[in-house]
């Protein structure tokens, strides 16, 4: 089928207005005989660097349909990245919109109910001193009840500051830095970030796309700052004759020791490509296991805390009721 043809085909089909409209736009080009790949360049937001990339060598080389196929490769493994990240976090985000849940409830309707009583006992002098714990919580609930909306305001505004915070390079440096010495997450992260890595050099090269070039695509495509600046690096050290696992093994730290041997081996049997795409499905795995292991724990952690907040909200409401019930039969 001719390209002009089979992109009116994939127009008919698509369900996304944006892109039927961007394909419409490169339709009207392609059949005015100006190639795939500059169609594409003009719509960048749908389009990236990358994705171009491997379409202007397919064209140039006469590989389309190859490279189309690697393309098609990527994307679903990006797909499948971000939904198992996406089904790790489900269930500890349930499980937090549960614990909100209960807290407003109790903070709302439960406190507010049982906080007269205390208070119009200790006035008629039957009860004593109320247990600090009880009086911390008729502290927290009044707050809550008088300044509930800067908590509904928080939120919005923090994930707002945050990600006005992200544009600025620095401070996304610095978060990027942050991220990969955490001590759970920062495994996944790197895990991460070398997935991304040699699953794109893998599909770049296997496109036929010379290594700098590649390279330097490939930081641009990385979501870390820091292994970006890595990259650029290892691209600096080949730009002289350098080997990529030569540059690799001077940063230990965020390239392991099996990362660097693996590219060393695929240098030397001439299978670069192959040794970028098994790290990538060796790293893709990692990043799996990790997330579930993850997720497993942090259920249970998170049904530990509500337990601990409810059990705490128990003692300090049914402890004062008790001794009260105590001093009125004294009396």
């Amino acid at each position: 089928i001719p390209i002009g043809e089979a992109l009116q085909i994939l127009q008919n089909e698509t369900k996304s207005k944006r892109l039927k409209k961007a394909l419409s736009k490169i339709i009207e080009r392609v059949l005015e005989g100006e190639r795939l790949e500059k169609g594409f360049e003009k719509h960048p937001q749908i389009f990236d660097r990358f994705f171009r990339s491997i379409i202007r060598v397919g064209e140039e080389s006469g590989t389309l349909e190859e490279n189309l196929r690697y393309l098609a490769l990527q994307l679903r493994k990006d797909y499948e990245l971000k939904r198992e990240i996406t089904g790790a976090l489900l269930y500890p985000s349930l499980v937090m919109i549960v614990a909100v849940v209960i807290i407003f409830v109790v903070m709302f309707f439960v406190l507010p109910r049982i906080v007269p009583l205390f208070q119009a006992l200790q006035s008629m002098g039957i009860a004593g001193d109320i247990p600090f714990a009880t009086k911390l919580l008729i502290s927290l609930s009044s707050f809550l009840k008088k300044f509930w909306f800067l908590f509904i305001l928080a939120f919005p505004a923090l994930i707002f500051l945050f990600l006005i915070l992200q544009k600025i390079p620095f401070i996304k440096w610095y978060f990027d830095k942050m991220s990969l010495s955490l001590p759970f997450g920062g495994e996944i992260s790197r895990n991460l970030n070398l997935a991304r890595l040699s699953r794109n050099l893998s599909t770049l090269l296997k496109s036929g796309m010379p290594l700098l070039e590649s390279l330097e695509l490939v930081a641009v495509s990385l979501p870390n700052e820091m292994y970006k600046k890595n990259v650029m690096k290892v691209w600096t050290g080949v730009e002289r004759g350098e080997k990529i696992s030569s540059g690799l093994k001077k940063i230990p730290k965020h390239f392991p020791p099996i990362f660097s041997e693996m590219i060393l081996v695929g240098e030397k049997t001439g299978s670069l490509e192959e040794s970028f795409f098994y790290l990538a499905e060796f790293y893709e795995r990692e990043v799996d296991s990790s997330l579930k292991n993850i997720s497993s724990i942090i259920g249970p952690l998170l049904l530990i805390i509500i337990g601990i907040f409810v059990i705490f909200i128990a003692v300090s409401t049914i402890i004062p009721i008790y001794r009260f019930i105590g001093e009125i039969r004294v009396r």
